[in-house]
């Protein structure tokens, strides 16, 4: 069955509550440079489409010889909502995949509880395009991350895990903040608003002080609030996707940049009176 022929097939017929489920998943997995509800169908790789969609829908409790098959006839599904609508010729295949993934199980070279994920891995017809690992530490180290970013993330980031490359360097930046403040008491939004608060601050940039701007001090504030409730936070607290390079790039330059503002920060003399 070619990948065209497929895509067809997808867009026409309708598919049933459980796989719409699975589906929807996708959206309390998205990432603030998601700017597309399903973001697998238009731009990323058949490979990547494939892997995440396996991962749905085994999560939601799907029968292993439906996503065999799915995995087998390169993305048809078929269920009693669309069945009228397939073709003989994708129905006979669909058929034989489900024979096929019996025969596994019934032989013991598959146990049921198995993922199919391997299947995509191991599948000629669905190509994987990724990035290699060179490519990636090319990547990264041109962008001269701050060092204690390389410390954290660059070997995650190496080794595809971009979600957790970024959720690390947060955490990296709100433990430095942490040491240069002084302020061990607080973690996250307090954090944050207790160190760099335009009106008491602990750490105040020396633009604010000379100018006595505080909207300057105050602007530093809500950069820092940005990275914990819309970085840190959507990282921490969801089983996010992400498999595209240039935005894990742009994540980790976003919290470069914080590191860099951080580092010219000074203590002021307030509260360096209270320790």
């Amino acid at each position: 069955m070619s990948p065209s022929k497929n895509r067809r097939v997808r867009a026409k017929i309708p598919i049933n509550t459980e796989h719409g489920r699975a589906l929807l998943h996708q959206l309390t997995n998205s990432h603030i440079l998601e700017d597309r509800v399903f973001p697998e169908f238009l731009d990323e790789s058949e490979y990547d489409i494939f892997k995440r969609m396996v991962s749905y829908m085994e999560q939601a409790g799907m029968e292993k010889q439906h996503i065999y098959a799915y995995i087998k006839t390169n993305g048809l599904l078929v269920t009693e909502a669309n069945v009228k609508k397939v073709s003989a010729e994708d129905m006979r295949e669909w058929i034989e995949a489900i024979k096929e993934y019996e025969k596994l199980v019934n032989s013991g070279a598959l146990q049921p509880s198995d993922s199919l994920v391997p299947f995509i891995q191991a599948s000629k017809e669905i190509p994987n395009p990724r990035k290699s690992k060179t490519e990636l530490k090319h990547l990264f180290d041109g962008r001269n991350f701050h060092k204690a970013i390389v410390e954290t993330s660059r070997n995650q980031f190496i080794e595809y895990a971009f979600p957790d490359s970024v959720f690390n360097a947060c955490k990296k930046l709100l433990t430095h903040i942490q040491y240069k403040s002084g302020n061990f008491n607080d973690d996250g939004l307090n954090l944050i608003t207790s160190v760099f608060n335009p009106k008491n601050p602990i750490l105040q940039s020396s633009l604010a002080r000379l100018t006595k701007d505080a909207s300057i001090q105050e602007g530093i504030m809500h950069l820092f609030m940005g990275a914990v409730l819309s970085v840190r936070n959507v990282f921490a607290h969801k089983d996010i996707y992400m498999a595209d390079v240039d935005d894990t790039l742009d994540y980790l330059s976003y919290v470069n940049f914080l590191f860099k503002v951080l580092d010219v920060m000074e203590k002021t003399e307030d509260s360096k009176k209270m320790k």
